[in-house]
Parts: C-alpha cells; structure tokens; sequence
C-alpha cells in the first residue's frame, strides 16, 4: 500500500466526519500590494500588533501588566546594550 493511501485509509476510518471549525479572534483584511503605499503597510502592522498585544493583556490585573512590561523592558535594554 503507497503512503497516500494508507493516510487516506487511516483518516476514513479515525478521522471525525464533520469538520470543526475554527474563527480567529482577529479580522483579517486584504491589502491590494500594487495600489498600497507604505504607510498603509505600517497601519495595517500596527492595528495587527494591537490585537496581539490585547489578546497578551488580556484577564490580566495591572501588577501583572506592569512585570510583564518591565520583563520586556529589560529584553530590550539587553539587546539594546550587546
């Protein structure tokens, strides 16, 4: 038996018929690369970097915050000084 067929054997006996579906938690847009300009580019970096900073802050109190900042604080400063 070649190895498709065997994966397509094991997963049509061990796979779930329905498929699950899965949303992100971001919205995700489509930039025309021809007709975008830099700036457009830096938005769309910065509202993607937003939603990832929210989803890291998030259900967290302000002391936990406030390490992790310092934690990230220090990364930089070390990068920053070698």
């Amino acid at each position: 038996m070649r190895i498709n067929k065997a994966t397509e054997a094991i997963l049509a006996k061990y796979a779930p018929k329905e498929k699950l579906r899965v949303q992100p938690f971001y919205k995700t847009t489509t930039v025309n690369s021809r007709n975008s300009t830099l700036q457009d580019f830096y938005h769309e970096v910065y509202a993607k970097s937003n939603a990832s900073m929210e989803q890291v802050y998030n259900g967290k109190n302000a002391q936990e915050i406030e390490t992790i900042m310092m934690q990230n604080r220090k990364l930089i400063e070390t990068k920053r000084n070698s």
